[in-house]
């Protein structure tokens, strides 16, 4: 059987690869193989949304990624895109104007038109974004009835020590070490938060409506309207989002038949 790739391209170092490694052998050891590709918060998503666009989203994806980044062309040494069955980016909220001149509307404009754009991964690529970034995986309590995050909200002027603020969270602090268990609590979290956000009750969703008015840019509108113009961004990390999107009915009921248990 020829063996199946999914890209996953992500604006950061370490802690990303660490989180793809550690996905890869807990849950797609025997499906198929995360390749981990590294897009520097220098280069960010915005300048590869750009460049797609100016092309008017004819060129490949994985080219532009490439051609942009030496140390993307070295991982990618070997591989066309036919090799990936699916592409999925993973980027911060936070630092998303680097590369963006004008006002922050319209820095919230232009995010919303790259999570349409990136809305397929079987074709360019689906776009999850995480809220204000990837630590905030860290930010979580083990799941019981009614208990939120630590951090529901954060301001938007705290975004920048928000990743200092997160290490005294020590249950999820070691993103090597997460095992099953740990991710089924961070999925109950994720698929409860989200609900909270777009819902404003804390609690498990039906599957049915998860899949059909949770996705990426409904998360975002509701941030964008609810949360934003007040200065705040409500904490999610997407990633369990992912995993509940990702795989089927059968991954879903396993999760929460372990709530109860």
């Amino acid at each position: 059987m020829t063996k199946k790739y999914i890209a996953i391209i992500y604006e950061g170092e370490k802690t990303e690869r660490q989180l793809v490694n550690n996905l890869n052998h807990t849950f797609f050891d025997n499906i198929s193989e995360l390749v981990p590709i590294m897009f520097p918060a220098g280069e960010n998503i915005y300048m590869l949304w750009k460049q797609l666009k100016k092309d008017e989203f004819q060129t490949d994806l994985i080219e532009v990624v490439r051609e942009y980044n030496a140390e993307a062309a070295k991982v990618l040494k070997g591989y066309q895109r036919n090799d990936f069955m699916e592409i999925y980016l993973f980027f911060d909220y936070d630092g998303h104007q680097d590369n963006l001149s004008g006002s922050e509307e319209s820095v919230g404009d232009i995010l919303e038109e790259m999570l349409e754009t990136f809305s397929e991964e079987t074709d360019l690529g689906k776009l999850y974004i995480n809220y204000p970034m990837v630590e905030s995986l860290r930010d979580n309590n083990p799941p019981k009835e009614e208990l939120c995050y630590r951090n529901c909200t954060i301001n938007l002027a705290d975004i920048k020590d928000y990743k200092r603020s997160v290490h005294d969270m020590r249950i999820y602090q070691d993103f090597r070490k997460l095992d099953r268990r740990k991710w089924y609590e961070l999925c109950i979290n994720a698929a409860c938060k989200v609900n909270c956000i777009i819902y404003n009750t804390y609690c498990v969703p039906q599957r049915e409506k998860f899949i059909n008015e949770m996705g990426q840019v409904r998360l975002y509108h509701m941030q964008k309207e609810k949360y934003v113009p007040f200065g705040k961004i409500a904490v999610i990390n997407s990633i369990p989002l992912f995993l509940l999107e990702y795989f089927k009915k059968e991954f879903w009921n396993e999760i929460f038949d372990c709530q109860s248990t």
